[in-house]
């Protein structure tokens, strides 16, 4: 987990938790009251809705645009009127499998970790890949039904049955879970990438964590 996280204060002006954002190149900030205990998360999205209620331009657009009183006075609202209150939560002793769980069937970029009810880190996907790829790295580990032939025949079957980049696909196998990560041109390409590694042999589970391009960025 990252133990040194950016926060926000439940009574801070959106418009500076979103220069915050923007500053940190984060998406979400999770908020903590001053007894120091997690009470909500903000995210750009949670921003986003506020900021373009009665806006026609991009939110994202207006911040970087007009850093003014007028902007301040439009987004004037507090981090508490705009935070999700409930969070999705793990402590320090969650298993990095239950993690990735946790975060493909909620469909979130990260999980705050939390150490008697206060918040100690946070996990994000980043960090997670970066577990699971120290896990399958490690001389003490032993891989069940030999991790690196599964990874190899995952590889060599979305070479051969799927038309998608696959420069930009990770495949990360430990113990018979399948993890996958990266960027799938669109849907159906990204549906066939898990597909096809939920029919390799001795594969035991695929954690689906691809996204897909932007329409406009397809074929570029």
């Amino acid at each position: 987990m990252t133990s040194r996280v950016v926060t926000a204060d439940p009574d801070e002006e959106v418009a500076v938790v979103a220069r915050r954002l923007l500053d940190n190149r984060i998406s979400a900030l999770p908020v903590v009251g001053h007894d120091g205990r997690l009470c909500g998360i903000v995210s750009e999205g949670d921003l986003m809705r506020r900021a373009e209620c009665g806006r026609s331009r991009s939110w994202w657009l207006s911040l970087m645009a007009d850093e003014t009183a007028d902007f301040r006075k439009t987004l004037g609202t507090r981090v508490r009127d705009v935070m999700t209150h409930d969070v999705v939560t793990v402590d320090e002793e969650t298993p990095i499998a239950e993690i990735a769980h946790i975060l493909e069937m909620k469909g979130i970029k990260r999980v705050p970790v939390l150490r008697g009810g206060r918040l100690a880190g946070i996990v994000s996907r980043a960090d997670l890949l970066r577990a699971l790829a120290a896990i399958g790295d490690r001389d003490d580990v032993s891989p069940s039904d030999d991790d690196g032939q599964i990874r190899a025949r995952i590889l060599a079957l979305l070479e051969q049955r799927t038309t998608a980049a696959l420069h930009a696909v990770s495949v990360i196998v430990v113990n018979g879970s399948v993890y996958l990560w990266g960027t799938a041109e669109t849907q159906a390409d990204k549906d066939a990438i898990r597909i096809a590694a939920e029919n390799v042999a001795g594969v035991a589970k695929v954690h689906d964590f691809l996204s897909t391009l932007p329409e406009v960025l397809r074929s570029v």
